[in-house]
Formats: structure tokens, sequence, C-alpha cells
């Protein structure tokens, strides 16, 4: 057996792995900030959300969880909660529930028994599944599977360990474990249970290398190839304490091809027009701007780090030199991308280094964007 305080969790965590801020769009704006482009697609969002359902299905699983920070990240985290809430409809058979990611991470550390199947954004799947898999024992229990649509790669959740490669110390669990899930995919399910319940049996023998031996509770030290002979040994072999493992479906899973949506109705509604400025007085930069008003866009708001600092904002705010100014138009009026340029136009003859434009659009009539903190 291996130490841990949690033997009974049984826990799946599905990751989308191409987008969010793992797409890695930065930029220095400022002397003072830099920032980093947090993407979430719909397509991404579907996917990922229904290979969870999907998974569940198939392997007889009870319940998909989603965890996101959409009380802040109303849009792109919203988007991915929408699109969870959209999909489990389609899956009565499965409960399905959402948990912020703070607290739904210590639940998970603590109470990882709870949960079945969890499905995550990029960042928060990287994160939780190093924490599900340290509380096991050892981050290198676990494997990973990258799917797609046409290709999969597996490997050990943690990847690679260039510092102790070739000393023979590693344990090899986590590349087995990647093994197992790429059998699985296969719909090599047997083959995949007699390797899966080889495993189970040399780990309850106390068969264990460093990272998870504990004295007086293991009974072998081993390194990685005698713990791989002592797998081969016990292929054909049933675990005695551990439920052994059991795994459905004989061909790879088949996901709905991804429907783009009708268009919505786009209106640009106003543009957030980011300014580099050395001062710390807003009502100083909004007297600058208030000059660049016309008669469609005016300024309505200047937020610093996304705290809103004008009109009405509090001296105690700390203020860099990035400033977020939101021009818009008068409600019910869609403006025109000249009117933007006009803006800019203005800006630049009076010297206001912008550094950055955002448009502000509705969707069917609905905002598109975020307010500022304290909006």
């Amino acid at each position: 057996m291996v130490k841990t305080s949690h033997p009974v969790m049984d826990l799946v965590i599905v990751r989308e792995n191409e987008e969010d801020l793992y797409a890695g769009i930065e930029h220095q704006q400022t002397d003072e900030v830099v920032q980093c482009l947090k993407l979430i697609s719909r397509p991404g969002c579907e996917k990922i959300i229904r290979y969870a359902f999907e998974y569940a299905v198939q392997q007889g699983r009870r319940k998909v969880s989603c965890f996101s920070k959409d009380n802040i990240m109303k849009q792109t985290d919203g988007l991915f909660h929408k699109v969870f809430d959209e999909i489990a409809a389609e899956y009565p058979q499965i409960q399905n529930e959402h948990w912020i990611i703070d607290i739904g991470t210590a639940r998970v550390a603590v109470h990882p028994e709870v949960f079945d199947v969890i499905v995550t954004t990029n960042l928060y799947g990287d994160i939780i599944s190093d924490v599900a898999a340290e509380i096991t024992g050892s981050v290198g229990m676990g494997g990973s599977s990258n799917i797609g649509e046409t290709c999969a790669m597996f490997e050990a959740v943690h990847g690679s360990a260039p510092m102790i490669a070739g000393q023979g110390i590693a344990n090899p669990s986590g590349l087995l474990q990647g093994a197992v899930l790429m059998l699985v995919h296969l719909g090599k399910t047997k083959v995949a249970e007699q390797i899966q319940n080889a495993w189970l049996s040399t780990i309850e023998a106390g068969i264990h290398t460093a990272d998870i031996y504990t004295e007086g509770l293991s009974r072998q030290k081993v390194g990685t190839a005698d713990f791989a002979e002592a797998v081969i040994a016990r292929l054909g072999q049933q675990p005695q304490q551990f439920k052994p493992a059991r795994y459905a479906g004989d061909q790879p899973l088949q996901l709905k091809p991804y429907r783009r949506p009708p268009p919505k109705i786009k209106t640009l509604v106003g543009v957030d027009l980011f300014v580099h400025w050395g001062g710390s007085d807003p009502e100083a930069l909004a007297m600058l701007l208030h000059a660049l008003d016309g008669e469609v866009l005016k300024l309505k708001m200047i937020t610093n780090r996304g705290i809103k600092v004008y009109p009405g904002g509090f001296p105690e705010t700390f203020c860099t030199d990035h400033w977020r100014c939101r021009f818009v138009g008068p409600d019910g009026v869609a403006l025109a991308k000249v009117d933007v340029i006009a803006l800019l136009q203005k800006a630049e003859a009076a010297g206001v280094d912008f550094i950055k434009t955002e448009h502000l659009y509705a969707l069917d009539g609905v905002k598109a964007f975020s307010l500022g903190q304290g909006e």
C-alpha cells in the first residue's frame, strides 16, 4: 500500500489543453505593466465538456463537476460555465455541478472522494491534476492523455523529469498509467485491465520506488527497472485489497462534431482606450481625456489595474502608469469604426500615448464586455 490520507479517491480530471492562458499571448504595455490574454472559445469549451460527459457515460461514472472562476471572469470563465450547463442538460442521467476553482481545489485536496469526473480549463486543470496526483502519495503515480480529433498522445502527468533521468530511481507508474489510458482510448480494455491490476498488485505488495517508499509500510525499495519487472511478474493477478480495475468501451469515444451557432447581431457601442501615462491623479487624466470627447464617443470611466478610479474613485487606490479609459456612445446608438478612428486621431494630436484599444460590443443587444471593478 502507499501512505495517503485519501485511500478511496477515484477521480478523473478532464482538462482543456490548447487555449486559456496557455496561448501565451503576452505584452509589456508600459514601464510598470504587462498583460497576458486569456482566450476561451466556444468550440474549445464544447469539445472538452462533451468529452467529459461522454467519458462519464462510457465508463459508468456518476457525476461531472465543472470548475471555473466565473464570479470574477464573467466573460471567459462565464462562457465555460454557460456551455457546461447547456451540455449537461443533454445528459440527464449524469449528475452535474459547478464549483468556483479556489474552493473546489481546496475540496479536492481534503475530500477528493466527493468528486468523480472534473472538467475545467487549461490552467486550472494543470494545477488540480498535480494536486490530485500528489495527494494519492506522489505526483509520479499519475498518467495523462491528450485527446485530439485526429490523434492522441499519452504521458506521465508530471511530464519529463530531467533531474533524475538515467539514474534508475524514477517511478515509472506515471508512464505506465499513461499507457493504460492509451489502451482504454484504443478500446483495448481487457489488456488495460491486466496491466492495471498487475500494477495494483505490485503496489499493494509493498514493492515501491523511493518516492512512495515508507518505512514500516513498504516491503521493498526498488529502482525503475525492478519495479517494472515486478509488474510484469504479476500480469494475470488480481489485487486483493484494491478494487480490481474494470474498463468499458471497445472503441474510442466518438463525439458530435462542433456546429457553429448562427451569428449574433454585433453592435459597436464603445471603445476602451489603454493609455500609458505617468501621472498619479485620475482627475488630471480625465481632464485631458474629456478634451477628446466628440459628438458620439465620450469618456465614461477610467480604471487602473481593473479598479475604477474615475469618476468617484478612492484616493487610497494605488495607480500604475497603465490606464483603461472607456469611451462609450449614447445608449441604443450603433457606432462605426470611423468613430473610433476619429477618437484615436484626436488622442494622437493631443499627445496621449495610447497603447491598445479594445472595441466594446453588444451581441444581440447584450453587453459583451466586463464592467470596471466598482463601476
